[in-house]
């Protein structure tokens, strides 16, 4: 059996909060390797590809290692996942990033409407609300709570997406200061992905957008890229950002009473206001 490293963190989700962008900013840091491919996904089966497989994830020397897939917090889609986690890895830190419920589970089923998965309307995938599994997902403190039958709470950092995007560096210091990594290095590492320091878009993705069909279509409606748009889906699946979807005033209504009270534990739980929240 090899004796490579395997993770000390685990960015364990929300899908559609950002998470390929997270797991950029950290393997950036001269202190961190984090896994390739970005979601080994390894602990949804007990026979997954193997441990010596996982190992191979993480090909650099370093002092701390991740990974991030967001499958494993869609409980109860996928189950046991903690419980794996924990046998193998019970000392680990564990990382969850979350993001407005209801604009987390629009974007979700966007994703799936644009990756041919998700043939219902918004509404008809919206209910029953307590069946949807875009809601399920978006009940973080239900989430949590899985890990927490098997991890101490100071081994979960819960992070806010939209104060990562918008204080992004102060934010990677307090992950860093949780990983115990220093948080004093080269802030220009954690650049968006996608844009040089003056705003101007990277090489890279300037010819993306002038060179492909899909490029250019978002180039007419003048939308602009995200890094976790191009990341996240793939450069084929961008679309899924065009169009947001729209709950009917019924659904609407259902789904934030569903969700209500979720939100109003994770606040408890976390003593964090989620003040940019629509709940």
């Amino acid at each position: 059996m090899s004796d490579g490293p395997l993770p000390t963190f685990i960015l364990v989700g929300a899908m559609k909060c950002g998470t390929t962008s997270l797991h950029q900013y950290l393997g950036a840091h001269p202190e961190i390797c984090v896994s390739d491919p970005k979601e080994p996904n390894f602990f949804l089966d007990r026979n997954q590809k193997g441990l010596d497989w996982y190992r191979r994830c993480f090909d650099e020397d370093a002092r701390e290692y991740g990974e991030a897939s967001t499958n494993y917090t869609k409980y109860p889609s996928f189950q046991g996942v903690p419980e794996r986690m924990h046998d193998l890895l019970p000392d680990l830190k564990l990382l969850y990033l979350v993001r407005d419920p209801v604009e987390r589970a629009l974007s979700h089923y966007a994703h799936n409407c644009a990756a041919g998965r998700e043939a219902q309307s918004v509404d008809d995938a919206f209910r029953p609300v307590e069946e949807s599994h875009y809601l399920q997902t978006s009940r973080y403190h239900a989430q949590i709570s899985c890990y927490l039958d098997h991890y101490p709470r100071e081994r979960l950092l819960v992070v806010e997406s939209e104060r990562l995007r918008a204080d992004r560096r102060a934010v990677l210091r307090k992950i860093f200061e949780f990983l115990g990594v220093s948080a004093e290095v080269d802030e220009s590492a954690f650049e968006d992905e996608y844009h040089t320091t003056s705003g101007k878009l990277r090489p890279g993705v300037s010819s993306f957008l002038q060179e492909t069909a899909v490029g250019r279509t978002l180039t007419s409606l003048g939308r602009t890229l995200v890094p976790e748009t191009v990341l996240e889906r793939g450069l084929d699946l961008v679309r899924s950002d065009v169009e947001r979807p729209t709950l009917s005033d019924a659904t609407q209504h259902d789904v934030r009473a569903y969700l209500q009270d979720d939100v109003d534990r994770l606040r408890a739980l976390t003593g964090r206001a989620f003040d940019a929240w629509s709940l």
